[in-house]
């Protein structure tokens, strides 16, 4: 088989991994509703009012995209050394695919339940709740937990910073890198705030995601991308070679005077 079709090959086995790593997701989301967990009508965590997202879906992708493309094409055009780094996007869709699983699994409520619901009547325990809200809303809000927005923007923000850890190794990067990383990973902490003060998610929903993506991102620089792996030295050429071997050939030791010859004898020969 020539070079072309095996790298042919690679590409198809890494778009049917992206396809199935997909799966789960989509197959929760369009085939199944979330747990249907019963509620107590005067519990006051699932009371607050609806709120718009102050970082939506498409802000949060157009910010960790656009980080993406900038800082990895701007290190691997530093190095001048082309990486495969696109097969690890795979992961974004597994790390959807573990959320989805955890959100429909445990239908946790959100904070805002109760206002996206708009129950008939509700008094006491309810384990069936006649709500009036939007059904597609009634759904999402039954998806607290865990925090997509902050899975997805710890391990994408995370990931970024040991990228930049890995390929910023010069010494006027001395500050430059921790600035970077500072503000990375400060981002993806200020979407798990907003999650908590739009009263989309409660604190305990955004800790597990944070620390979820932060997981997933230290699992893929670790085993599966070459961030920290050491590189063999450049190849050299022939004549590059032999004045390298030349220099290293060691110089022909002075005779000792206190030997005469290699049978040791120091007198008259």
């Amino acid at each position: 088989m020539t070079e072309q079709g095996k790298k042919l090959i690679l590409v198809v086995v890494d778009i049917l991994c992206v396809f199935v790593a997909a799966l789960p997701s989509a197959i929760l989301t369009l085939m199944f509703s979330p747990y249907q967990r019963g509620i107590y009508c005067d519990d006051e965590s699932i009371s607050y009012p609806y709120r718009r997202d102050t970082i939506s879906h498409g802000t949060m992708a157009a910010v960790t995209i656009t980080c993406s493309i900038v800082i990895i094409t701007t290190g691997e055009a530093y190095l001048v050394h082309t990486k495969r780094l696109h097969s690890n996007s795979q992961f974004n869709q597994y790390l959807q695919s573990l959320t989805d699983l955890a959100k429909f699994t445990i239908g946790r409520p959100r904070p805002n339940f109760l206002a996206v619901c708009a129950p008939v009547s509700c008094t006491g325990y309810m384990l069936h709740i006649n709500c009036t809200g939007y059904s597609r809303n009634v759904t999402e809000s039954r998806l607290s937990f865990y925090s997509g927005h902050s899975s997805f923007g710890m391990y994408c923000m995370l990931f970024l910073s040991l990228y930049v850890q890995a390929r910023m190794q010069g010494k006027w990067t001395r500050l430059v890198r921790p600035t970077i990383q500072f503000f990375l990973i400060a981002f993806a902490v200020y979407v798990g705030y907003t999650r908590v003060s739009d009263y989309k998610h409660h604190w305990s929903d955004v800790l597990v995601g944070l620390l979820q993506g932060a997981l997933i991102a230290v699992l893929n620089v670790r085993y599966v991308s070459d961030f920290f792996k050491e590189r063999p030295p450049p190849c050299m050429g022939p004549d590059t070679a032999e004045v390298e071997h030349l220099e290293r050939k060691p110089s022909p030791q002075p005779p000792d005077s206190q030997h005469g010859n290699h049978y040791n004898y120091s007198g008259p020969v």
